[in-house]
Order: C-alpha cells, then sequence, then structure tokens
C-alpha cells in the first residue's frame, strides 16, 4: 500500500510540475528528459548501488560490533529501493517509445501532455530514491560519533 501512495504522490508532483511549466510556456524540462532522462536514470542508479554498498558494509562492522542490532528491514528496503529504480529506467524506456509512436499520438487525447507529465514523475521518483540514499550515509556518519 505504501508503495502505491508514493507512486500516486510522484504523480501528482509530475503532472503539477508539467502543468506549471506548459502554463509559463517552458518546454525545457521536457526536452532535457526527452533526450537526457535514460542515461540519468542508470547514472543515478550506479551512484545509489555505490552508495548502497559502502552503506552495507559499514552496516556489516555495526552488526559485528553490536550483535543486537538487526539490519534485517534496511537491507530489504535497500532492495526494493533497486528494484524500484530499475522498475524507472523500465518505465522511462516505455515512455520513450510511446512518445515516438504516430499510433499513440493518434488515438490519445493529450498524450502529449500525459507522456511529459509522466516522464518528469519518473525523474522526480528518481530523486526521491537518491535523497533516500543520501540519508543513509548520514545516519551511517552520526552513528559513528
Amino acid at each position: 500500500m505504501m508503495i502505491f501512495m508514493t507512486i500516486c504522490t510522484f504523480l501528482v508532483i509530475g503532472f503539477a510540475i508539467n502543468g506549471i511549466a506548459k502554463l509559463i510556456g517552458s518546454n525545457f524540462l521536457c526536452s532535457f528528459l526527452d533526450q537526457n532522462l535514460i542515461l540519468l536514470l542508470v547514472a543515478l542508479f550506479a551512484i545509489n548501488i555505490t552508495t548502497t554498498s559502502v552503506i552495507l558494509t559499514k552496516m556489516r562492522e555495526i552488526a559485528d560490533r553490536h550483535p543486537e542490532v538487526n539490519f534485517k528491514g534496511t537491507r530489504c528496503q535497500m532492495k526494493a529501493s533497486s528494484y524500484e529504480q530499475v522498475g524507472l529506467i523500465i518505465v522511462a524506456t516505455l515512455i520513450g517509445v510511446l512518445k515516438a509512436s504516430p499510433l499513440v499520438a493518434g488515438h490519445i487525447p493529450y498524450y502529449d501532455f500525459i507522456l511529459n507529465s509522466l516522464l518528469v514523475s519518473t525523474f522526480v521518483y528518481a530523486l526521491h530514491i537518491l535523497c533516500d540514499t543520501a540519508k543513509a550515509v548520514y545516519v551511517i556518519l552520526d552513528h559513528g560519533n
């Protein structure tokens, strides 16, 4: 249920951002994401995997010193985050395919606005995952003090 709420939240944010961009007549974000979103998502995924590896190593050190500490839930969340990121890459690819399809353009009203909003939602969701990983780094760093 939590993942559904998260997805809905980022859909609303994506549609709001795209709506505001449309109102002010700017196509910068959508043009940028059209050309770069998959590359950005893969780069963010690589950064997060590397960071997660460092966090897991530190968690192992903490668990070795304090056997009573259980990080199973944290590890499960990190694994889920990796799956979410792969899912975002797949979603961005599918959106790109749909945007390039003349068949879709002719049959779905407001398809451009909808697909651009989904691209923005995907990007914002990926940034949220990156911030979540960064918070984990700070928690681990604070544990050492």
